[in-house]
């Protein structure tokens, strides 16, 4: 059994409370007292209850029982990404044979996990060690899927650069749809804005003007609250890229130099790095 009970009472007893205070019709102080002492579970209803009554969100709640380390979800696609982005084959060869050996995995997301690695795997040894049936696999299960959350997006982020661009745009546009109801959940809205911008520079680069306009109209529907900067930068970044690709605007450049510049004034390098490469490739294609 999970120790909820007892970090449940420690954040009770530290906003000063009771278990009078917390108790209500169907979840008594007896109830609630087992429950801390671990001698029995709460059902999620009555759980949820409780967890509202001491103002505390469940995930927030979950992250300390975590020993206030990140999610499992987000911990294994941290990891893909910081192998991938240090080039440490080895590491993804030792991930990917731990994700085909866990035993309480879930058969489907133990698939579409170790596909996800395969695909970055293939990209560094220039093997192709995934088949179309794999991916055939992630398409569907994500079509099958009416409404997405955190570990969809992050599936399908993944996989994005696996996909023919027919595919890719079927999927974007079914991934707008399908996350209407999670786009107040700050990550995930996020999440969708990223990969519409990303969906958008891919658009540019490939010269698809109309699939191109979509994404701008998705992403000016986004209102992106003035706290997200990042999110800003890189949407302007790329409406740059579309008036200097399609209309062929020599000032769009020293307007994408000027937010290259701005980051940098931020100690953002980093991101400024990333967006030169984009600004470089650019050029490199049109000279």
């Amino acid at each position: 059994m999970e120790n909820y009970g007892e970090i449940f009472k420690t954040y009770r007893e530290a906003r000063g409370l009771s278990l009078k205070d917390i108790a209500e019709s169907g979840l008594s102080t007896s109830q609630l007292s087992r429950f801390e002492k671990g001698e029995s579970d709460l059902t999620i209803t009555k759980f949820i209850k409780a967890l509202r009554k001491i103002k505390m969100p469940i995930n927030e709640f979950m992250y300390a029982t975590n020993n206030f380390k990140i999610d499992e979800i987000n911990r294994l696609w941290v990891q893909i990404q910081t192998l991938f982005i240090t080039k440490d084959i080895h590491g993804l060869q030792k991930l990917l044979s731990e994700q085909q050996e866990m035993e309480r995995e879930v058969k489907i997301f133990q698939q579409l996990n170790t596909t996800i690695i395969k695909i970055y795997l293939s990209d560094l040894t220039k093997e192709k060690l995934y088949t179309q049936k794999d991916i055939d696999y992630i398409v569907d299960y994500l079509f099958g899927v009416d409404y997405w959350g955190e570990y969809e997006l992050l599936i399908f982020s993944n996989l994005l650069f696996a996909l023919n661009h027919e595919m890719s745009m079927m999927l974007l546009k079914e991934m707008n749809r399908r996350t209407d109801l999670y786009r107040e959940i700050s990550k995930n809205r996020r999440i969708i804005a990223s990969m519409n911008v990303n969906a958008f520079i891919m658009c540019i680069e490939r010269n698809k003007w109309l699939d191109a306009h979509y994404f701008e109209k998705q992403l000016e529907m986004t209102f992106f609250k003035e706290t997200e900067i990042y999110e800003r930068y890189y949407f302007y970044f790329a409406k740059q890229m579309l008036r200097y690709k399609k209309d062929g605007e020599d000032n769009a450049i020293i307007e994408m130099k000027k937010i290259i510049a701005g980051l940098k004034m931020v100690d953002c390098h980093n991101i400024a790095s990333s967006f030169e490469e984009e600004l470089a490739k650019m050029l490199g294609s049109d000279s």
